[in-house]
């Protein structure tokens, strides 16, 4: 297999990461870009307080800093800055947010409740 495939794969078990919180699979569309006017489209297919992954067949740079907008159930948008932490091409993008006021930090507490499944929790750190 692909060192790409491996990675596609790990990023679905969720292993292999450093993820120190809760990770839920909220079925929610987004848009995204390089600037606020976020004029690409995605869909979250995993979210967290620390970040999420954007199902997108469009593609950034590891590192490029990037605008999510999100829909929230207060009939509201929020955007959120965030740097790609890698990307799958033709797959979508692993975000890791940036920057995030204690303000947005609770709307996104806010959304993470009210969207989605949790996932598998993190693996035990040994």
């Amino acid at each position: 297999m692909s060192a790409l495939g491996d990675k596609a794969q790990a990023e679905a078990a969720g292993a292999g990461n450093n993820r120190r919180s809760r990770r839920l699979r909220p079925p929610m569309h987004c848009y995204w870009g390089a600037t606020e006017s976020c004029t690409r489209g995605g869909k979250i297919t995993s979210m967290s307080p620390d970040g999420c992954f954007v199902q997108t067949k469009a593609e950034a740079a590891d590192g490029q800093e990037l605008f999510v907008n999100c829909w929230l159930p207060t009939e509201r948008w929020l955007m959120l800055r965030a740097r790609v932490k890698y990307s799958l091409p033709k797959v979508g993008l692993a975000l890791a947010f940036v920057g995030v006021t204690e303000a947005e930090a609770e709307l996104l507490s806010m959304l993470l409740d009210s969207h989605g499944q949790e996932s598998a929790p993190p693996p035990a750190e040994e």
